[in-house]
């Protein structure tokens, strides 16, 4: 394991910049897969720190809205953008390279703007839904579970470039990589829901895997945009099934109370 995998998962997946470096390695990118859940754990506590302090003085409709809006800016957009380019990759009519000059364009289309409205508003219905504890424990665990949704697609996909995000990920997630990050996703659920917090590392894998499997068939594999929309079609979803929950009493949080 690289000792720089910890600062290439932050530079990743945050704007923050902690190295002088250019470059990096495939391999040494593909182990930070590893950290991917730690940082979300962070991002989380970010969100827990933000919302405790605003709902003292706004309505929990408003505050859901200024935490996504937080929670984009911290990732630098990053995975929002890959939903809007997969979903344009995949809506456009051609063959492999065309759907796949489509998502490298970076310009963002109809499906790609129905796309980001409809799991934005989804996520903000499900915050704005939860109440405290579960409201707490959601914030910090779903961009965990969303970031480490990667693991499973990097595990089971091949990538659809022989460069780029999609490749480099998949480059030295193994022998430690894939198994690290898993049991720190695995003991932070454990902490927050018990043995029944297993059952949102399955609804995670699930959401990211479908998302993934219905790209890589148009694409013969996923990009960096595909794991990007699997990380947030993996939150949305996690997010939905919280709310089933909360409402079910499926799940009680024993932090956040």
């Amino acid at each position: 394991m690289s000792p720089s995998a910890v600062l290439i998962a932050f530079e990743f997946l945050t704007p923050l910049r902690l190295r002088r470096v250019e470059r990096t390695s495939d391999r040494a990118f593909g182990q930070a897969l590893a950290w991917f859940p730690f940082v979300g754990l962070l991002l989380g506590l970010l969100l827990l720190g933000i919302d405790r302090t605003l709902s003292h003085m706004l309505p929990s409709a408003p505050v859901s809205a200024l935490l996504l809006a937080a929670l984009a800016l911290l990732s630098g957009g990053l995975h929002l953008d890959g939903v809007a380019d997969t979903a344009d990759g995949m809506a456009v009519q051609g063959d492999r390279a065309t759907r796949l000059s489509v998502m490298s364009a970076g310009n963002i289309g109809p499906a790609g703007v129905m796309a980001l409205a409809l799991v934005l508003l989804v996520q903000w219905s499900a915050i704005a839904t939860l109440d405290t504890p579960m409201r707490g424990a959601a914030l910090v665990i779903v961009p965990a579970l969303g970031r480490w949704a990667a693991t499973p697609v990097a595990v089971l996909f091949r990538p659809a470039r022989p460069r780029g995000i999609g490749h480099a990920l998949q480059q030295g997630m193994w022998p430690v990589a894939a198994p690290l990050g898993s049991v720190i996703m695995l003991l932070a659920c454990l902490a927050l829901f018990g043995p029944a917090g297993i059952a949102l590392m399955v609804v995670a894998a699930g959401a990211a895997v479908l998302i993934a499997a219905a790209a890589a068939r148009l694409l013969d594999g996923v990009t960096g945009d595909t794991f990007g929309a699997a990380i947030e079609v993996s939150q949305t979803v996690v997010l939905l099934f919280l709310v089933a929950c909360a409402q079910r009493g499926w799940l009680t949080p024993s932090l956040f109370a």
